[in-house]
């Protein structure tokens, strides 16, 4: 099982699905800052979706003044018009949403 962080979204143009993130594989454990094992790529999140029915876990992950930090993991939701996207797990931490992360 690998492990995926995001750590910027672009919105759909009603702003309600995010439809593109930027992320990248990480080697588990090293957080501040992240081990990636390739220059985090802009993908759409059809991409995601498929990474997490294949096993992988995906996570998000924010900038703080203490450095990197990982955020709630992410899960894959299908909308009422039948496509999929992503959603971020139950989070008890204010200001860590899809929303919160970076524009791309």
């Amino acid at each position: 099982m690998a492990l995926f962080v995001i750590d910027a979204v672009q919105f759909n143009a009603e702003n309600d699905q995010v439809e593109k993130v930027r992320w990248g594989k990480v080697r588990g454990g090293e957080v501040s800052p992240p081990a990636w094992t390739a220059t985090p790529a802009v993908a759409d999140v059809g991409m995601v979706a498929e990474v997490i029915h294949s096993g992988d876990e995906v996570m998000t992950l924010f900038t703080t003044a203490r450095g990197a930090v990982f955020g709630p993991k992410v899960h894959v939701v299908t909308y009422d018009d039948g496509t999929q996207g992503i959603e971020m797990e139950q989070n008890d931490t204010p200001e860590r949403s899809l929303r919160d992360l970076p524009a791309i």
